[in-house]
Parts: structure tokens; sequence; C-alpha cells
């Protein structure tokens, strides 16, 4: 078919050209009475130039597109302005809440309580330590109390040893081991520089407590971290750590505005949400886009402070700010078909007037063209229909100009194609007949010899004794490949041919499989192409059950669904590789010379689609070293004034 298709896609492209010449050097022979008729006498160079200079489009088009552009840019560079000022506005005060908490935190370290209690903290008894960490919550208390943001306040000594100065004392605060192990590296490679981090219910040791913690101290807190030294020895006495709810932070932009879609956050170098208004970006979790952090830091290198990037599948105007205490960015993001709503409503003014235009253009160049275009439009979507493998196309055209020679010179054209692919159809099936006919009557000489070989070795280890039972299976495969040259044989039959097969293999694998029988008796009578189940039941003994170890099992099943026969064939042998499994239906094997015959599964599969239809044939699953299933489909085939019994039997 297919080089069928690539000649009639050269011949529509000579028939385009050809009436492209003739359409150019047409001469007026005829009067129509109709305005296409009499346009149709002009030359098509003519009509395509009075058509296309009464209204260009060109200048509409260029104007418009220079319109939109001008002010979409207007737009974004005062919206970028604007964004940018927001958010250093909202950084600025950000860093003051930062500024403040830093501050609190060098009063807490520097205090005497805390100084004392650390330096000497490996002196002191249980009561002592106890008494001296009442006395930082009192303290802190009056700091905080009125503070709700803060929730916690964790000392550490320079041994590791916690000291809870302020927090709820039912529900404390636990950090896990390695995320606190984490905070005091970095703090300490710090040197007493403060620590900007975020933390959630990932990172608590008790998560128990989260529910309560959630809901009174806020999902995420944002922790401020530092090492601190003693005011006389100048030596690291400890650690601090300050947990801020991530909602003091969020309230600090959560109500600004910057447009319909635009949102605002905060990430960390290292990529990680500290705080976000969407609910979508999961604070103290790594940004969805890892390619949006390294752009920040990139553009913050090259002093850009705006960009363009897509999110979540929209692209957005980006504005930061950075925020070196904490080595935080603040960002928004602004959609931009928010920015583009102003340009685009003008845009659509323009467009309304070029549609107007351009409506009247096409009024006139309608008229002008459908002497050409509609007999020309017609040829070549008939040549596209026959292209597809359509030729009952015919095309009704009774004009006497060239269109119309052209046209009944396809017509003619169409018909002859389509009589020679009958013709090449008819000769192809029957070769197909003929090949699986001959195909069928094959008998393999290796696997005949094997057979005999069988024969000759139980006859002298035996001494005869299963002589007859081979001979007997033998005979009985031998008459149904080369006999009678029926296509279609009885199922009963076919599971005879299973049977002696299997027979004159038991002695061959002995004690190597068992076979189980599930038939429906009311469809032994029904009719099957002849060897179609004996090869699937060859493949499952020979590469499915012979390569493992131990004893196999193989079941046929046969029963009827509704107007269709099943047979399955499944083992429990050592399956079928992947890449096998991807081409065992899709391209012919080599041909097997250990086989009773040529006929292997794909071409059962071409048997079944060429007698029955493409809806009908092989499916097969397969799990390696589990099992191998392969389910055969063909429609039923009852014999005529065979009696059915409803009933199932075990034909084993």
């Amino acid at each position: 078919m297919r080089p069928i298709q690539e000649l009639l896609r050269q011949l529509r492209l000579n028939i385009s050209d050809m009436i492209n010449y003739l359409t150019r050097n047409y001469e007026n022979h005829k009067a129509f009475i109709n305005l296409a008729g009499f346009i149709r006498q002009t030359g098509i160079q003519n009509r395509l130039f009075i058509s296309f200079a009464i209204l260009s489009l060109i200048p509409l088009l260029i104007t418009g597109v220079f319109a939109y552009y001008k002010s979409s840019e207007a737009i974004k560079t005062k919206i970028s302005t604007y964004s940018i000022q927001v958010v250093n506005q909202v950084s600025e005060n950000i860093q003051n809440a930062l500024a403040r908490f830093e501050s609190d935190s060098v009063d807490i370290a520097f205090s005497d309580i805390f100084q004392k209690t650390l330096i000497s903290y490996a002196t002191l008894n249980d009561w002592q330590k106890t008494d001296a960490e009442l006395k930082m919550q009192a303290i802190l208390a009056k700091r905080f109390l009125f503070f709700r943001s803060v929730s916690d306040v964790l000392v550490y000594t320079q041994n590791k040893e916690k000291i809870i100065a302020y927090g709820d004392m039912l529900f404390k605060l636990k950090l896990k081991s390695d995320f606190l192990e984490d905070i005091f590296q970095e703090t300490a490679a710090r040197k007493g520089v403060p620590v900007w981090l975020i933390e959630d219910q990932a990172n608590e040791a008790e998560p128990s407590n989260s529910i309560y913690r959630m809901e009174r101290y806020g999902s995420a807190g944002i922790l401020l971290a530092r090492s601190f030294k003693s005011l006389e020895q100048g030596i690291p006495i400890g650690y601090i750590i300050i947990r801020i709810n991530e909602k003091y932070i969020l309230n600090k932009y959560k109500s600004i505005n910057l447009g319909n879609g635009a949102d605002t956050f905060i990430l960390n170098r290292q990529g990680v949400v500290i705080s976000s208004r969407n609910p979508d970006t999961k604070v103290a979790r790594l940004y969805p886009d890892p390619s949006f952090s390294e752009a920040l830091k990139s553009h913050m290198k090259e002093g850009k402070y705006t960009f363009n990037h897509i999110i979540s599948g929209k692209r957005c105007l980006i504005a930061y700010t950075y925020i070196p205490g904490a080595d935080w960015f603040v960002v928004s993001a602004i959609p931009f078909f928010y920015l583009n709503s102003e340009s685009t409503r003008i845009g659509i003014y323009i467009a309304i007037l070029g549609i107007i235009c351009f409506l009247l253009a096409l009024f006139l160049s309608f008229i002008v063209t459908k002497s050409i275009a509609k007999p020309l439009h017609q040829l070549v979507d008939s040549m596209k229909n026959v292209e597809t493998g359509n030729f009952v196309v015919r095309i009704e055209d009774r004009s006497k100009d060239e269109i119309g020679e052209v046209t009944n010179v396809f017509n003619k054209m169409v018909r002859e194609i389509k009589d020679l692919i009958e013709e090449v159809k008819n000769k192809e099936k029957l070769k197909r007949i003929a090949e699986l006919k001959t195909l069928q009557a094959q008998i393999n000489p290796h696997f005949l010899a094997n057979t005999l070989n069988t024969v000759r070795w139980l006859a002298n280890i035996q001494k005869a004794d299963n002589i007859s039972s081979v001979v007997t299976s033998l005979m009985q495969l031998l008459d149904g490949c080369m006999g009678k040259g029926r296509e279609l044989v009885e199922f009963r039959d076919e599971i005879t041919y299973v049977k002696n097969y299997l027979n004159i293999m038991a002695y061959r694998y002995y004690d190597k499989f068992k076979v189980h029988y599930q038939i429906e008796a009311e469809i032994l009578d029904c009719q099957v192409p002849k060897f179609i189940l004996q090869p699937i039941v060859e493949n499952s003994l020979i590469h499915g059950l012979g390569p493992g170890g131990g004893q196999g099992i193989i079941v046929v099943k046969g029963y009827r669904a509704g107007n269709d026969l099943k047979m399955i064939v499944r083992d429990n042998g050592v399956g079928i590789p992947g890449d096998v499994m991807d081409n065992l239906l899709q391209e012919k094997p080599p041909e097997k010379k250990d086989r009773l015959s040529g006929i292997g599964i794909w071409n059962i599969e071409e048997r079944i689609k060429l007698n029955f239809g493409p809806e009908y044939g092989i499916t097969i699953e397969s799990v390696p070293n589990l099992y191998t299933t392969v389910e055969i489909t063909i429609p039923v085939i009852e014999k005529e004034g065979a009696e059915l019994d409803a009933k199932g039997v075990d034909c084993g």
C-alpha cells in the first residue's frame, strides 16, 4: 500500500502543477451566466492581484503587533519597578524583625544567670540545675510572655546538655538528634554569627506533641541559633536556639497584593521554603522547582533583581531581594497573564477592527476565488481520501475547462488503481493460504529422528514395554499433520494431538511435568484450526519447564465466553524475559529444527488473523521465574447437528 500512496501523492503534486499552468494560460471560450462563471474566464494572476489589492492586511498586522508590544513592555516595566519596591519594603520589615531577635539572643546569652549557669553547669547538682532553669524561665517569661510568636528558647551547654529557658513545659520542643547536631556544627563554624533555619514536624523527635504544638505554636518554626562565649575568659560555653512561629514572618507580607495570581514567598540559599502564603508551597521543604533557586543565585551574581521564569507551568515575572544576615531571598512572582491583561484589552480592540476589515476582504475574495478554489479543493480532498486507501471516490464535475478534464482523468485513474489493488490482495491472500497449508503439512525430520531415537532407547533399556505407547502417539500425530488436508478440526481432536505429543515427551522429560485439563464439554464439538494448541503446549514444555529445576505443571483450559472460544495454556516455568516478550508476536522467528512442526506462536497468530480478522489472536502474560499464560481467542464455530452439553468436564 505504501508505494501506491507515494504514487498518489506524487500524482497529486503533478496535477496541481498542471492546473496552475493551465489556469495561467486560460483562454476564454465560453461565457458563464452566473458570477462565478464570469470570473472564471479571467486569468488567475489578475484575480489574485485584484482581490488582495483591495484590502491589505500587512499594515494592519504590523500596526497591531507594534502597539501590543509597546503597551505590554510599558506595563511590564512599571509593574517590575513596583514589585521591586514592594519586596524591598518587605525585606526591610523582615530584617528589622530578625535584628530584634538577634538582639534578644545576645541579651540572653550574656546575662549573668546564663553566663554563670553555663560556666559552672558541670559542677551543679540536680537541685541547682533545676533552680537555674526556673530562674531563666522567669526572666524570659517577662520578655516573651506578651510576644506569642516566640514559642521556645533552648540553651545547650558546650557538652550539648539541654536547658529549657522558655517554652511549654507540658509539650516540650524536642528536635531530632541528627537535625540538632547539624545546628551545633553550623553554629560552631559560624563562631557566634546567627544562623537562621526552618523546622517542622519532620524535624521533631516526638510527633505525638505535634497536634497541640501546631495549633498553639504553628506547624513550622523559624529557628535562630548561635553559639556564645564566656564574657570573662572568651571561651565557647554553649548554644542558644530561639524558635519563632513562621506565621510571624508570614504576617509581614501576607496582605500584600501584587495582582491577580501573584505570589510572595521566602527561600534560603539551599532552596528550602522559609515562608509562603501559598498552601501548595510547603514550608520547610525544598522548593518544587530546583532550577528556581539556581536562577536566583545566578541573577544575583549578575546584579539583576528581576527576570522571567516558569512556575507551575505559568510564565511569571520574578522580582526578589536578598537578606544577607539570614541568607534569605524574598521573592514575588507575578503571572504574565496579569501583566498582559491591559495590553490584551488593547489587542482585542485592534483585533476587532482587523476582523471587520478582514471580513470585507474575505467577502470580495470569496466571490473571486470561488470559481477556482471549489473545484481544486474538491480534487485535492479526493486525492487525500485515495491516499488513505478510500478508492470509492468519484468527483462530479461537468465543467468543460481544463480542471474538468483533469477530474475525468482522475476518476479513471482511481478506478484502475482500485481494480489493481483488489487483484493484488486476492493474489496475496491465496499465496498466504497456500503457504500456511504447506507449513501445516510439514513434519520436521529432526523431531521425527529424535522421537524414533527415543523409541530405540526405550526398546533397548525397557525391553520394548513402552514402544507401543510411543509409536501409537507418533502415528496419531503424523496422521494429524499430514492426513485429510482439513483446515478445521473438532476441539476434542486438537486435545488428542496435545495428549499424544505430551505422551511422547513424557519419556523424554521423565517426571519433569504434570498436565491438568480443564475443558468445558460444550466446546468439544466446536471447530478450531488444526494444530492451534499443540505448539503453545510445546513452548510451555521446552522453553518454560525445560530450563527449570524440579517438576512443573501445565494447565490447559478451554471455555466459551459469549461468541468467543477461549483456549489458555499456563505453566509455572522460568517465564519470558521482557525484551523477548516485546518482539514475540511482532516478527517471524527463525525456524526451529527440534520442533514437531514449523508452526510457532507467530504462525498461529498469523493464521488466526488471516482466517478470523484482527480482533482475534493471542495474548501473552508472563512473570519471570513465576508463570507464563498464553490465551488464544477465536470465534465459536459449532459443528452442524452437534448437541452441546452445558456442563464442564475434566478431560484429564
